[in-house]
């Protein structure tokens, strides 16, 4: 599990004024609550006090109270009052970490890691059809597995699998992977594929209305983004009909993901036909996870060398090699650590105030695999940056290279 990332926390009219929601992400406890002006609190759920959770309280004006003792913190994770000792009373230690929050497509986002507002990453933008309502109609759902984020990721960023796990999409005679060119995005990599389209026997329900023609090819564009654990998945059934769907995961635990999803279409608009895309969706999840959930190793992500990865991986590929980039960043949470010491010590997700003024804090700032260097997360950073650029030039980004000796995408 990785720090210094956006994460989807929760759907927004799930966090309302004035109540706290407690939320788990990345093996730790958050609390979560809507202020007067619409603006959303995330702070680590663990008061400093006594260690009570500050989302079983409640809130008193902009600053939630803990339910053992009364101590109230505000928006920034500064204790505001401690009833037991006087209206005067301050400490500089009385603090909980807090962390940036963001509302888009929505959700509530949430960075969960300690860098300045200016070497975040921008919030993904891969559904540009959800502010299209004329035109796309979007539905939205979230469900939670028991797998772990790399596995879930991976598995649908895997463009060979379709043929074998999904029975509503995927040729099943058209199995040969084509390679195709892989071009660099924001924090990123997108690749168009054509193929064989299924039988039109196997569309049931309004798409199977629309597509009870035999077609020759389909056509799918897929894009992954570090940021959020998000990916896009955007088929064209044919000229002028096709849906998008853009999914965020992020980790309950390392064993535990909760994924968000929305999906936009351009056909059968109509509300009435929204759950039949709904309980869609769902069953292609539910094939996914009826395989994902017996992959080994369980907690990802796995090195290279442990698997024989093909030129069909090649999404994975490079979605574990940018992983790997923060892993080496000291961006990746010692879970072992971690799990080995949760009944006994306090660790936390830390927060750009601690970053700021690291001194003063009761409780410790979760371990990492890896000695911190920043300097990695600031060169990725830059590349996104050059690739945007090329994408606003319409220059060709560099595409992914074939066969490379560290990511085993050769045959």
């Amino acid at each position: 599990m990785l720090i210094n990332n956006w994460y989807v926390a929760a759907d927004s009219a799930d966090i309302k004024v004035g109540e706290p929601t407690s939320v788990k992400m990345l093996g730790f406890d958050f609390v979560l609550y809507r202020l007067e002006s619409g603006a959303v609190v995330c702070l680590s759920d663990v008061c400093v006090h006594r260690g009570a959770s500050l989302s079983r309280g409640n809130c008193v004006d902009e600053n939630v109270a803990c339910p053992f003792h009364g101590w109230e913190f505000a928006p920034d994770g500064n204790c505001a009052k401690i009833p037991s000792m006087g209206e005067d009373f301050t400490t500089r230690r009385a603090k909980v970490d807090s962390y940036p929050t963001e509302e888009v497509y929505g959700w509530i986002w949430v960075f969960l890691g300690d860098l300045e507002e200016e070497d975040r990453p921008p919030i993904p933008n891969l559904l540009p059809e959800y502010h299209d309502t004329d035109n796309w109609r979007t539905t939205r759902m979230w469900f939670e597995v028991d797998a772990n984020w790399q596995k879930f990721e991976e598995n649908s960023l895997d463009t060979a699998h379709i043929t074998y796990v999904h029975s509503t999409f995927g040729n099943r005679t058209d199995r040969k992977h084509t390679p195709a060119q892989i071009k660099s995005t924001y924090y990123g990599k997108k690749v168009r594929r054509e193929r064989k389209a299924p039988k039109a026997t196997q569309k049931s329900g309004v798409l199977g209305k629309l597509l009870s023609e035999e077609r020759s090819k389909t056509v799918v564009e897929l894009e992954f983004c570090l940021v959020g654990i998000a990916h896009r998945i955007n088929p064209q059934f044919r000229p002028g009909m096709s849906q998008a769907t853009f999914s965020a995961s992020t980790p309950i635990d390392s064993k535990r993901t909760r994924q968000f999803g929305l999906q936009a279409r351009n056909y059968a608009i109509e509300p009435e036909n929204d759950q039949e895309r709904i309980d869609g969706r769902r069953q292609a999840i539910d094939e996914d996870i009826a395989v994902i959930t017996h992959v080994r190793p369980a907690i990802g992500p796995t090195s290279f060398s442990d698997e024989m990865l093909v030129q069909s991986d090649q999404m994975e590929t490079e979605f574990r090699k940018m992983v790997m980039r923060m892993i080496d960043a000291g961006y990746e949470i010692d879970h072992e650590k971690v799990e080995a010491q949760w009944d006994r010590k306090i660790y936390v997700i830390p927060s750009p105030a601690r970053r700021r003024d690291p001194k003063g804090w009761v409780h410790e700032a979760v371990p990492t695999t890896k000695p911190r260097n920043d300097k990695i997360w600031l060169e990725l950073k830059q590349e996104a940056e050059a690739d945007m650029a090329k994408v606003a030039q319409n220059e060709p980004a560099q595409s992914a290279a074939q066969g490379d000796k560290n990511g085993g995408a050769a045959e």
